[in-house]
């Protein structure tokens, strides 16, 4: 969200001299907060909101934490006026309006505006009589012109009611985490299992008394009050006492019990049950009460964020991966968005701006709206905490507030008849989940009966409702179960269904254990042995939703599942059945609390049976490593999070906008090019490789050596420009052999460490061969390109170059014989490295270039003598451009902050020469090349429609 400064320019000018206050108040502050400062939470924007207290408040920008009192032009802004019987100032008017909401949700900032002029009140900085008259600061319209970033506290967000919350719910999460491992060592069997569920029930049930106490749900501090003053030995019994009460009604209890009476009765089976509670120290009761209880404002927290803090704090698997994590509420829009949250909002807003309708037909397209709204049917395969279903829940809630305020025309109603709503509201009974962690699926429960709660007080300031809060009549249907091997139908029948959505494990094909290979292997057969953990939720939804081919879904992954050898296995079969892709998030980086954890880079992809008009896909700037600790060393940031979208018409496996075609590993190439083939692996143990300080020390006492020692060049070595040596001796002789006893005992180190190694491996077959590197049959004399198999993604093109065989290409270059110069010009080109993009696999975001799937696949240009002869000489004033910095290494001249002007140009006169040799237009861009080079690909390799690769 930034300021922009023309539009602001525009904006003064169009309302100098303008305004009145009951006709243009909406439409000033609409345009104001759009236009000017790119606020991008204008749904969130309340205009002539009813207050309990009598009156209206002009503009309240909730998720900002501001709220506006508007008057017409030319009013005094210091003069009272009668309100309620009582004379007020703007300042004392707007005042009152913010004290009477609710403490969660009064807001910090005040603005009082006569649309001339702007004055701005931080309730931080003093109270009402600290400001009457002096305000924090001062504008007028004409000085907003010039200086947009006066209001630039709306888009800051550190202000943000969800930043807020995100800080408390971490805040509170670090505490729980303490009282959980303080209460964890008060235990008689603090590792058995038994132990370990009773004490997160524990944790379950006292944070849900916390926000109960500080939301209005209990007595104020009646948590805090039972148990403060009670001696240490009596909390565990206390406890117990209270829980029981909790789940009993209010007219079976003891009535002469009167240390309970204030708790209502919850029910939902939160409080269900005796688990054991183990004793409390005085330091552990200290940390409850004076730093969980009273130092966190529990109603603040985010029960989306809260949910994910919550489980990964207290479980001990996801501790010991790195500690506290959470799914980011951007993050679950990224995916709730696309999928049914934008058609929503869209559809809500054309009913408003529909032209032509009277009140009645409008009426009733809103009634229509909602009754949809609570039909609507969710299910999270994979819902750990709880976190998807708990925003989709909260957002189902604000849309139908919207109807029901809409429905009231913003007047405070006290019955959904009032309102000609149907009694039937959005409910958790619509929320279906399966989770394999019996932790998670109580942490996803409680999590969600605080979202009703916290929705049920955001309601009660729209519509005076009277809901009672207690007991607890409805709730989510979360199944404990492997959703594997679980049939989905047994917990939400696919005919019931409307959406499918969820953040499957991240789990690489290397790293998955025995039971999760089996859950594989019964999906797809031996045909997924290359596939991730998430494509096994792929598959079970599609099966799924054949009950009911209406259904949408939606899953993050990880993007290995869109490269290289992973989208074949994985769309083949899934387009056949007759999916189709709708939308996509290409690869960005997946949000996690857990500072030391690597980054998961990930894309999210919408898919069903049913095909949209219109589809869509977002790129990211994806920030790297690299790039965060370059960004830490310069004192600056990147952008990174924030997605561009594009219209596209179709999507295929590897989220490009091309036709349905699956790049399989093919031995040689598709065009009559030259082969590409791996360099050397040294399987050696390291005797057979030296480095610059081996090779000087070995040659001072071993100088006849020396014609056997050849430069080596692995991806890190030829990037870097580093240097490397091997001992080189395929045509050593025995006797010279015999006179070199420091390559002798190298070699004969070799033959040791290879016999040691498994005998059904490499290293141990070239034991009878130990002066040799494993060998290539490829390899000739001569010059050849290099191609590093992995090349950092910062980079748009991935750096090739020649060298002669007298240096040895390790194993993680890859290299083309006797290659040419024009083989070089197409190979460094936009055009090429699209296509690399596009195919290749990735070692986390960085590119992994293999000859089996992006060389030999790769559709060369049918190119005319005279397009090539131009490729030859733009390749050549590549090599020129780079021979201006000799002593550059190919990693800095390629880096995209420090490329050089001249090399730059160079490539992009190679990338304008390869583009006309495949009759594209000089300014094509990625998506448009890898669409056309897909285009060629299928015509070269389908025999029938479907059927190509």
């Amino acid at each position: 969200m930034v300021s922009d400064l023309a539009a602001a320019r525009e904006f003064a000018a169009q309302w100098a001299g303008k305004g009145y206050e009951k006709g243009e108040c909406q439409k000033f502050w609409t345009l104001l907060l759009h236009d000017v400062l790119g606020y991008e939470r204008m749904e969130s924007v309340r205009f002539e909101h009813r207050v309990a207290g009598g009156g209206f408040i002009d503009v309240w920008i909730r998720d900002a934490s501001v709220m506006v009192e508007q008057k017409s032009l030319g009013v005094d802004l210091d003069a009272p006026e009668m309100r309620q019987g009582v004379l007020k100032t703007p300042l004392a008017q707007v005042w009152d309006y913010a004290e009477d909401l609710p403490r969660t949700e009064q807001p910090r900032f005040l603005v009082t505006c006569n649309f001339g002029e702007f004055r701005v009140y931080d309730r931080d900085r003093g109270g009402r009589r600290d400001l009457e008259g002096a305000p924090t600061f001062a504008f007028t319209l004409a000085e907003l012109g010039e200086h947009p970033e006066y209001l630039g506290f709306i888009i800051d967000p550190i202000n943000s009611r969800l930043e807020k919350e995100k800080q408390v719910s971490i805040q509170a999460g670090e505490l729980v985490g303490r009282l959980h491992d303080g209460l964890l060592a008060q235990y008689l069997e603090p590792d058995a299992p038994e132990t370990r569920h009773a004490l997160n029930v524990l944790c379950v049930r006292l944070v849900f008394c916390l926000y109960c106490e500080d939301a209005g749900l209990f007595q104020k501090d009646a948590f805090y009050r039972y148990l403060k003053g009670v001696a240490p030995a009596d909390v565990r019994p206390r406890l117990k006492l209270l829980f029981r009460a909790l789940d009993t009604p209010v007219e079976r209890r003891d009535p002469y019990d009167t240390t309970l009476r204030e708790f209502p009765y919850v029910n939902g089976g939160l409080f269900a049950g005796d688990f054991e509670i183990p004793n409390f120290s005085p330091e552990l009761l200290g940390l409850l009460l004076d730093e969980v209880s009273r130092a966190v404002d529990w109603s603040q927290i985010s029960p989306t964020i809260f949910g994910g803090i919550f489980e990964s704090t207290l479980n001990p698997e996801t501790r010991r991966a790195g500690g506290m994590h959470y799914t980011s509420p951007e993050n679950i829009h990224k995916v709730i968005d696309p999928l049914f949250l934008d058609d929503l909002k869209a559809e809500l807003q054309a009913i408003g701006d529909a032209e032509g309708l009277t009140p009645r037909q409008r009426t009733n397209r809103y009634r229509a709206f909602h009754e949809r709204l609570c039909k609507m049917r969710f299910l999270d395969p994979a819902s750990g905490s709880g976190n998807f279903l708990t925003e989709t829940y909260l957002q189902l809630r604000h849309l139908e507030d919207e109807v029901l305020s809409r429905l009231n025309a913003g007047q405070t109603a006290f019955s959904l008849a009032e309102v000609g709503a149907s009694v039937t509201r959005v409910s958790l009974d619509q929320f279906y989940g399966i989770e394999i962690n019996d932790f998670a699926v109580k942490v996803s429960e409680a999590a969600l009966w605080i979202s009703r709660l916290k929705a049920n007080g955001e309601t009660e300031m729209l519509l005076a409702l009277g809901d009672d809060d207690f007991p607890l009549r409805e709730s989510a249907h979360i199944v404990q179960a492997n959703a594997l091997t679980l049939d989905w139908n047994t917990v939400l029948p696919a005919d019931q269904c409307s959406y499918v959505l969820g953040n499957p494990p991240f789990i690489g094909y290397s790293r998955l254990d025995g039971a999760q290979k089996a859950d594989r292997l019964a999906i797809f057969g031996k045909v997924g042995g290359v596939l991730d953990y998430v494509a096994c939720w792929y598959r079970k939804a599609a099966d799924y939703m054949r009950g009911n081919r209406e259904i949408q879904a939606a899953f993050v992954s990880t993007n290995s599942i869109v490269q290289g050898q992973q989208v074949a296995p994985l769309w083949r079969g899934l387009f056949e059945s007759g999916i189709v892709l709708n939308f996509a998030h290409r690869t960005f980086i997946w949000a996690n609390e857990a500072s030391d954890q690597a980054h998961v880079y990930c894309v999210i992809i919408g898919f069903s049976y049913t095909e949209r008009k219109t589809k869509y896909v977002w790129d990211y700037a994806v920030k790297t490593d690299e790039d965060t600790a370059r960004d830490a060393t310069l004192g600056r940031a990147r952008r990174g999070g924030v997605g561009v979208r594009h219209e596209v018409n179709h999507l295929n496996g590897y989220l490009a906008d091309a036709p349905d075609v699956f790049i399989d590993k093919r031995t040689k190439p598709l065009s009559a090019m030259p082969s590409m083939t791996y360099g050397f692996k040294p399987a050696d143990g390291g005797f057979l490789l030296l480095s610059p300080e081996d090779r000087d020390e070995f040659l001072a006492s071993e100088p006849d050596a020396e014609k056997w020692i050849c430069p080596f060049v692995t991806a890190k070595e030829f990037i870097s420009g580093k240097q490397r040596y091997c001992l080189w001796l395929p045509e050593i002789t025995p006797d010279q052999l015999a006179a070199l006893p420091k390559v002798r005992a190298r070699v004969q180190a070799c033959r040791q460490w290879r016999l040691e190694q498994v005998q059904t491996g490499d290293a141990y077959k070239l034991a009878d061969r130990p002066h040799l590197l494993r060998p290539t049959s490829k390899f000739k004399e001569g010059i050849y390109i290099v191609i590093p198999r992995h090349s950092s993604e910062r980079r748009k093109y991935v750096p090739l170059g020649f060298l002669d065989s007298q240096t040895i290409p390790g194993d993680s270059v890859s290299i083309v014989p006797n290659a040419d110069i024009y083989l070089f010009g197409v190979l460094m080109s936009q055009t090429h490295n699209a296509w690399m993009r596009a195919v290749a696999g990735r070692l986390k975001s960085d590119y992994r270039y293999s000859s089996d799937i992006v060389y030999n696949n790769f559709v060369w240009p049918d190119a005319a003598p005279a397009e090539r002869e131009r490729i030859e000489q733009s390749a050549q004033g590549i090599l020129e451009a780079r021979a201006h910095y000799p002593d550059a290494s190919l990693a800095t001249l390629y880096d995209p902050d420090l490329m050089p002007v001249e090399l730059r140009a160079a490539h992009r006169e190679n990338d304008r020469a390869v583009e006309a040799a495949y009759g594209l237009s000089a300014d094509s861009d990625e998506a448009g090349i890898v669409s056309h080079l897909f285009a060629l690909y299928a015509t070269k390799t389908c025999s029938t429609p479907g059927k190509c690769g």
